[in-house]
């Protein structure tokens, strides 16, 4: 739910970092946790799972937030929708859907890198098709402009196709097993927990590819807004700590936290299988130097170029603008 619509670990683009870049860090003080409760939209995609922990153990309000709302939404247009409501001080996001963000306000920043995917973002279809390229003519339905729009595109660029070359319907990632199981479409492209279900319910489908034949393509983010930022600062921080805690959690028991997310994204812990492995939950430690190292230099740039070319934004951001290290800097 991977939404280049979710690293060292990134690895986009190759190369080592050879100095360190600029990103908006203001102060290492820790400000008071403002009261009031936070509002944060969320799509039920397990790399959003440490928030499912944080609210399940506590953490939030161990780290002194009075409380934590979580503002469903399934598509990405929606969430465009309950961001400018202005209602809410966060949300999370693809890279890519962060530009498509900006591109509607500049008031939004990146403030911790949450997960990235490898096997729990891919191309579903069935065995019978051998590789992208047999996919040429084929119907096959995704998201527009989602993390499962960005991933078809990568793949097929790479089997030397274009979007043209299929036939594709733009189809919630939601529905879109459903779609492939019922077969009115030969393929589809969408994320976990679907793609078990897809798999489970019907042995004759496979992953085509992944997103880890592109390590850091899809990758997600916890984003504020600028007045948050400036309003909220000692929630924003509480936010980003309770991220880590979650993770420090997550990594010393596992399946308690697996069990967890698995309700709160609406599945059942066995339905899910080895999903869990195909999505890296990145610690606070990894946010430090990624967000001041390879993400700001590497892969933020090669998610915008990407998102150009596709037509999903029409403008290039520059990485120092939009990431904010404030609050992670100070834990």
């Amino acid at each position: 739910m991977i939404n280049i619509s979710r690293r060292s670990m990134l690895a986009l683009m190759g190369g080592a970092l050879a100095t360190p870049y600029l990103i908006t860090s203001k102060s290492n003080a820790a400000p008071a946790v403002e009261p009031g409760i936070f509002k944060m939209s969320i799509q039920p995609w397990i790399g959003y799972g440490m928030w499912y922990v944080a609210q399940d153990k506590g953490i939030f309000a161990a780290n002194g937030l009075e409380g934590v709302e979580f503002i469903p939404y399934t598509e990405d247009a929606a969430n465009l929708a309950i961001l400018a409501s202005g209602e809410i001080q966060g949300t999370n996001s693809a890279t890519h859907n962060v530009l498509q963000h900006l591109q509607e306000s500049p008031d939004y920043h990146i403030a911790l890198i949450e997960d990235y995917s490898t096997t729990a973002d891919a191309i579903v279809s069935p065995k019978s098709i051998n590789s992208v390229a047999d996919l040429k003519g084929k119907s096959i339905a995704f998201e527009d402009g989602t993390t499962s729009h960005l991933l078809i595109a990568d793949a097929l660029k790479k089997a030397g196709l274009k979007l043209s070359d299929l036939n594709w319907t733009n189809t919630p990632a939601s529905q879109a097993a459903a779609a492939v199981l019922s077969g009115s479409t030969d393929a589809m492209v969408t994320y976990e927990p679907y793609i078990s279900t897809a798999l489970k319910a019907d042995p004759n489908l496979k992953l085509l590819y992944t997103a880890a034949e592109n390590p850091g393509l899809i990758s997600d983010c916890f984003v504020v807004t600028t007045r948050t930022l400036k309003e909220r600062p000692g929630q924003v921080r509480a936010m980003v700590k309770s991220w880590g805690d979650a993770v420090e959690l997550y990594n010393k028991n596992p399946q308690e936290c697996q069990a967890i997310i698995a309700k709160g994204v609406g599945s059942d812990p066995s339905e899910l299988g080895t999903t869990f492995e195909g999505v890296h939950y990145y610690s606070l430690e990894e946010n430090k130097a990624l967000l001041t190292g390879e993400y700001a230099t590497k892969t933020f740039p090669a998610v915008n170029a990407a998102a150009l070319e596709l037509g999903l934004i029409k403008k290039t951001f520059e990485a120092k603008d939009v990431i904010d290290t404030t609050a992670l800097m100070s834990l």
